[in-house]
């Protein structure tokens, strides 16, 4: 080989090695919101503490005995008309979503334990939505319990009031006084076959945003005494931990809330074959359930917490979610 050709093939080597050397993730430049769950938990949990020894934590039994009969008017963000990209989309739901954080009182040792429980989304300045079943009480597992919203940041507000809350829709405004993030605003009239997103915190993977479509719109009546509520269902994945996430459009209008997943794994005919299968309904809560709670009006009355029942013997019980048909509440602290 020429010594003018084997020079030029070992500069071309170099170079190659020189932009092998180079590959690989970018360089961080602070662009990009990357989550560490642990540390982001961990954090919280030692400012949850310094709350609880300052007595600036309320127990979710006494929000539940003080809760208005009637709640006020709440002012709302102006419905937004401008599409986003996904990755604009993502930031916008992320800066105004909140972990709710639940210190709880263990009811047999009455030991205080903490962990990141829910989701909820700001509305108003100091006024979070969240699912009205993250206020209240597994008697179970907790004895009482304490809620906190915590900011992507790592702030944390504690919840000091129930300001409206709807048991026969499942949602509620809870106060935080002096959080102050963007609001979301809540958009109503959702079609199937919108696509939507969803931002929430599923079994404490924080910030976590997924994407799907409406697959319907239904009513259901949780008993005789209520009017149904009404419901959307989409294919945007969560699961526990998920509930009171917002679900927006394109242009981050909140059009549901989590709420639920009905999850139906068979039945069996009439002449008793066994049909196997898994459906999961992602139920939420329409926007026209929180607008409305959003305008003066009365409050629902709240679920009061029951205190524990005394067990004879120890032995675990097969929870009341694993059977066929069943719902299970996806922020509640059940597996």
């Amino acid at each position: 080989m020429k010594p003018l050709a084997l020079f030029l093939l070992l500069c071309a080597g170099l170079i190659a090695r020189d932009q092998t050397g180079t590959n690989g993730p970018p360089p961080d430049n602070g662009s990009r919101y990357i989550v560490d769950d642990e540390s982001f938990e961990k954090e919280a949990c030692k400012k949850v503490d310094q709350l609880a020894k300052e007595g600036m934590l309320k127990n979710y039994s006494d929000l539940a005995k003080t809760a208005p009969k009637n709640h006020p008017s709440t002012p709302l963000a102006p419905v937004s008309t401008q599409s986003l990209e996904p990755t604009e989309l993502a930031n916008v739901l992320r800066h105004s979503t909140v972990a709710m954080g639940l210190r709880y009182q263990d009811p047999h040792t009455r030991k205080w334990h903490f962990m990141i429980g829910a989701t909820g989304f700001v509305v108003a300045p100091g006024i979070v939505s969240t699912s009205l079943h993250v206020m209240t009480i597994d008697p179970g597992m907790m004895r009482d319990a304490q809620a906190v919203a915590i900011t992507e940041g790592g702030k944390v507000y504690p919840i000091t009031e129930i300001v409206a809350a709807s048991d026969r829709a499942d949602t509620s405004l809870v106060s935080a006084p002096g959080l102050d993030l963007p609001s979301l605003p809540l958009r109503a009239g959702v079609l199937p076959g919108e696509q939507v997103w969803c931002m929430s915190h599923p079994d404490g993977f924080s910030y976590m945003f997924t994407s799907g479509q409406v697959a319907r719109i239904s009513r259901d009546r949780c008993d005789e005494k209520h009017q149904p509520a009404l419901h959307v269902e989409v294919t945007a994945e969560y699961c526990p931990g998920s509930s009171g996430g917002a679900v927006t459009d394109a242009a981050g209008n909140v059009v549901a809330q989590v709420s639920s997943i009905n999850n139906y794994d068979g039945f069996t005919t009439g002449n008793g074959k066994a049909v196997s299968g898994i459906v999961s309904a992602r139920t939420c809560t329409a926007a026209e359930e929180m607008l409305t709670l959003a305008t003066a009006g009365a409050n629902e009355p709240i679920p009061l917490p029951t205190p524990p029942q005394r067990r004879k013997t120890h032995a675990p019980k097969k929870p009341a979610g694993e059977k066929s048909g069943t719902s299970r509440k996806s922020g509640s602290p059940a597996p």
